[in-house]
């Protein structure tokens, strides 16, 4: 206690020098953990004119504003590169950056260190650029508070293109985040098992440029490849490996073909990825183990089963060399905590809950040379999820945790602020209990693009490096100036909060029953009714609260218009971030149109006025079309929007959308169907 309380001193006294150390107008992100500024006058980004580097030292990936300098020393203020294990932070990762009257001297332990300092410079020399200001003379400490701070990519139901994953190693090397665990499925193109590759998988020479590239910019690349359960992308292809005949969604864990399949899937993914630390396995949510005649032949429950198939996948990933990951969740359901792991309940509550009896009794069965990935997707500081978290600990278990920069929950965007509170929080949570590293996911269950789960991502960044930084208001504003070059003071991001508040009405706005939450499966759903041209003002007042709230929307469209224009007219940066922001709020704009013009027909005074209303309405309609023509059409410079020709799609126990359409249709599960309505009931 008195360690962590000494701690949270350092880390204020930390946050108090950089604020009053450093002006304004120089924002890094991830914040260093210490920055002092010195006496004596500093220079413009501009005259750095040579990089020069010690005997031995290998001069590390630059950025744009310092690769482009000479590599021999010339007149002028120089960039020095220079090795040492003196007077440097202890971290592999860590470097001491000094600003002086002779240039940038960066001093680290390793190449690691040199790199994520000339990334420091990088964001300073932006700065001096863009607002015309000098760097000052300084000295800057850093070093990571978490080892392994990675992001998860997700590409079960859609594939970008390759310039896109270059250019995503690139941004995730920026802000500090140092691996990613790429969730395959059918994404890559499996030589030993090729029917289970997707017909546009990257094939395995384009992975291994990609990571080789990653490498070079000390970001390594992890493969997890999904087994026991979410196994679809198997299974559909192999039937008699189904321990439910009925679904493709788990393999029987007692059939050695089961090993075979999976262990020859495992070996083109450690081929195509060889630089990661890691061999993720997935593990998740199982429901039906044990229900198979080979399975119930062994006498085993299903949790045994479990935990047998668990054991044979680590210790192929030891053959080979890799620490193997595991969801976590089924052992915790097998024990009755689940639920109250995953609750907010307060401490009281939770120690009169309590009890891993059954995990106590069972930890034999957990491989100890397993990392147990903890999965908290909201609130990771909440009492249960600390006690077990603890548990972990008591029992000498290696944990990782797992938040979530996109939750999958919605095709469109990911809401609260990115999910940055919970990446902070969790974060914060890692570096306190000392567990393995840190893993913001990214479900691709409803699939919106990436662009949006950009500020998730480097949330993870910037508090995977310093969890006591920033506030979450601070950093959305440094974020704007990082990403896009605008200055915090002028808030030009603010429209994204908005944008976050106009999807929620969006979301179900046309139905009056129903479901389409890709990450809890859809349902079956009822369209609202339309307008009844023998009972004007019937259906106005039937539907009056979606009326008010769409008068609400459409001034918030507008807000969201004019943020987004501005945003467009004042970046240095990133437009095409904000052009996907664009098209997502003019999807948005669609039933909050349809709903005022309809509002309009059915309360018209007349009939001219009920012409002029229903001519609107057919506005409406061609309107979706021309919109989902530019959506796709910006969205499709960095993804695919189609399932190439010969795919063939899973089952499914998730129902996910987008895997209900070989092409986008999915993203407009309600909106098609309404405009098909709408057109029928204008004839």
């Amino acid at each position: 206690m008195k360690i962590l309380s000494l701690l949270s001193l350092c880390m204020f006294f930390t946050l108090n020098l950089y604020a009053r150390s450093l002006d304004k107008v120089f924002q890094l992100l991830p914040q260093p953990q210490s920055v002092e500024v010195l006496a004596g006058k500093g220079f413009m980004y501009d005259e750095l004119t040579f990089v020069s580097v010690a005997p031995g030292t290998q001069v590390p990936v630059l950025g744009a504003l310092t690769d482009v300098l000479p590599r021999s020393g010339r007149a002028g203020k120089g960039l020095f590169l220079q090795l040492s294990e003196q007077n440097v932070p202890d971290s592999p990762e860590g470097y001491v950056l000094e600003v002086n009257g002779k240039g940038v001297t960066v001093t680290a332990r390793t190449e690691a260190g040199l790199f994520y300092g000339c990334q420091t410079l990088e964001q300073l020399l932006e700065d001096s650029r863009d607002f015309g200001r000098e760097i000052p003379q300084m000295k800057i400490t850093d070093y990571p508070a978490i080892a392994y701070r990675a992001v998860h990519l997700d590409t079960k139901h859609h594939l970008d293109r390759m310039e896109y994953y270059y250019r995503m190693v690139d941004r995730l090397a920026r802000y500090k985040v140092n691996a990613i665990i790429w969730e395959l499925e059918d994404k890559l193109r499996f030589t030993r098992r090729p029917e289970v590759a997707a017909p546009n998988a990257i094939s395995k020479q384009e992975m291994l440029a990609l990571c080789r590239y990653a490498k070079e910019r000390n970001v390594e690349i992890s493969p997890l490849v999904q087994g026991l359960g979410h196994a679809g992308f198997i299974l559909k292809h192999h039937w008699e490996l189904r321990e439910n005949p009925a679904s493709d969604w788990e393999f029987c864990p007692s059939d050695p073909r089961t090993y075979e399949v999976q262990f020859d899937l495992y070996l083109d993914a450690l081929e195509a990825m060889p630089y990661g630390k890691y061999l993720h396995v997935g593990g998740d949510e199982i429901t039906a183990i044990g229900v198979d005649e080979r399975c119930k032949a062994t006498g085993k429950t299903a949790f045994e089963l479990q935990m047998i198939w668990l054991k044979k996948v680590c210790q192929f990933a030891v053959d080979h060399g890799r620490v193997p990951i595991f969801w976590d969740d089924m052992p915790l359901k097998y024990a009755g905590i689940w639920e109250l792991v995953l609750s907010d309940k307060s401490e009281e509550e939770v120690a009169k809950a309590w009890n891993t009896d059954k995990l106590d009794k069972a930890v034999d069965l957990f491989p100890k040379e397993c990392v147990y990935m903890r999965w908290k997707y909201e609130d990771a500081t909440a009492p249960a999820h600390q006690r077990l978290l603890k548990w972990y600990h008591d029992k000498g278990l290696k944990v990782m945790g797992a938040t979530a920069a996109a939750a999958g929950d919605s095709p469109f965007m990911p809401r609260r602020n990115s999910r940055s509170e919970y990446v902070k929080g969790f974060n914060r949570l890692v570096a306190e209990n000392h567990l393995e590293g840190i893993l913001a996911t990214s479900w691709d269950d409803g699939s919106p693009h990436l662009e949006t789960v950009w500020r998730g991502f480097i949330a993870q960044g910037e508090f995977g490096w310093n969890p006591s930084a920033r506030d979450i208001e601070t950093f959305k504003r440094v974020h704007a100036q990082r990403e896009y070059g605008f200055r915090p003071e002028d808030n030009r991001m603010a429209f994204l909060d908005e944008l976050e508040k106009a999807v929620f009405f969006f979301d179900g706005v046309l139905v009056t029953s129903g479901r389409r939450n890709p990450a809890w499966g859809t349902t079956a759903f009822t369209l609202m009714e339309l307008p009844d041209k023998a009972k004007p003002g019937t259906w106005s007042e039937l539907y009056k609260d979606k009326i008010t709230q769409a008068r609400i929307e459409a001034g918030r469209y507008e807000k969201i218009t004019e943020g987004i224009k501005a945003a467009k007219a004042e970046a240095l940066r990133n437009r095409y971030t904000l052009q996907v922001y664009e098209q997502t709020n003019n999807l948005q704009n669609y039933p909050v149109r349809l709903i005022l013009a309809l509002n309009a027909y059915d309360t018209a005074k007349d009939e001219a006025a009920q012409k002029i209303a229903l001519s609107e309405v057919a506005e409406v309609c061609d309107y979706f079309d021309a919109m989902r023509a530019n959506l796709e059409s910006v969205y499709s410079e960095t993804r695919f929007m189609q399932q190439p020709e010969g795919f063939v799609s899973d089952l499914n126990h998730h129902n996910h959308l987008s895997s209900k359409t070989y092409n986008s249709d999915w993203w407009y599960y309600y909106e098609i169907p309404m405009v098909r309505k709408v057109r029928a009931w204008m004839k």
